[in-house]
């Protein structure tokens, strides 16, 4: 796993905590983490941005979680939902997710397919009958279409379905002005519910070497990284059960193997803002070479 990378890269993950009348004390996560292992240590990114962000673009501070997934759900089995970048981590691609998450205890589920919007959630938690699960990752919003009452619509009625377990939540990448349209609707969720915990991807994707050529997925090195972010929010899964790498129903890109990987490493030369063409509720995969994630 490479390593020169994370010493540029701040942990920039902070979670909901607004039923309290006192203001939510802001600081970095932990370097350690029981059961995680030492994690990469903040380093020049930090020094370039003044340090982790303590509040959001509006001025509102960003709450903070003091546990871990882990340490708030009931049970072991975790559903990670996303478009390529969540695909990339899973068993058909290379793995990542179930090689690290799995030891911990998580018997997990990774729903995630190339060009998939905020609409393929209710899909995968109906498909999935949501109320099988204990915790979730959301990872969606990269693939949108600038309709921002309708993201917001979907992405509340996703969350209320959710709750109150908890949830791993994701801002994007702002590799397009539309994508502030994203993370501020995500935002007002973070500061509305207790049982969200947050990653500011937009953040940590401002670090060197963390996106590809696309400037939308992550490089390998920003796959280990995000898959490393992931195991540290969700932590030691509640429980003694053995974890288990769980199937993955949803996976119409597999006919396509190489689809996500000449996305990344061609993502440069094709048009990396307009995926407006491809309807987020289609199943075909992207053909190689489209930029859309």
């Amino acid at each position: 796993m490479r390593r020169a990378l994370f010493v540029l890269v701040a942990l920039v993950t902070t979670a909901c905590s607004s039923g309290s009348s006192t203001p939510a004390v802001t600081s970095t996560v932990p370097a350690t983490i029981a059961g995680v292992g030492s994690l990469p240590p903040i380093g020049l990114y930090l020094e370039a941005l003044g340090g982790a962000p303590s509040t959001f673009p509006d001025g509102q501070r960003v709450p903070v979680q003091q546990s871990t997934v882990g340490e708030a759900a009931t049970g072991p089995r975790v559903l990670m939902i996303g478009d390529s970048i969540l695909a990339l981590l899973s068993r058909r691609y290379t793995n990542a997710a179930c090689q690290s998450i799995v030891p911990l205890g998580w018997q997990m589920s990774i729903e995630a397919e190339i060009g998939r919007g905020i609409t393929f959630a209710p899909t995968v938690l109906e498909a999935k009958d949501a109320d099988q699960w204990d915790a979730f990752v959301l990872f969606l919003g990269t693939n949108y279409w600038g309709n921002r009452p309708e993201f917001k619509r979907v992405l509340g009625q996703v969350l209320d379905e959710m709750s109150p377990r908890p949830v791993v939540l994701f801002t994007t990448s702002e590799f397009r002005p539309s994508q502030r349209d994203v993370n501020s609707v995500i935002e007002n969720e973070v500061l509305t519910r207790e049982n969200v915990w947050f990653v500011d991807w937009r953040a940590i994707s401002k670090a060197p070497g963390v996106l590809a050529g696309d400037g939308i997925h992550p490089s390998d090195d920003g796959n280990d990284f995000l898959v490393e972010k992931i195991s540290q929010v969700l932590g030691r899964a509640p429980g003694d059960d053995k974890g288990a790498c769980l199937p993955s129903d949803f996976k119409a890109d597999e006919e396509a193997p190489d689809a996500i990987r000449d996305i990344v490493d061609d993502g440069a030369t094709g048009d990396a803002t307009d995926d407006t063409g491809a309807p987020e509720s289609s199943s075909t995969p992207r053909t190689p070479g489209d930029s859309t994630p």
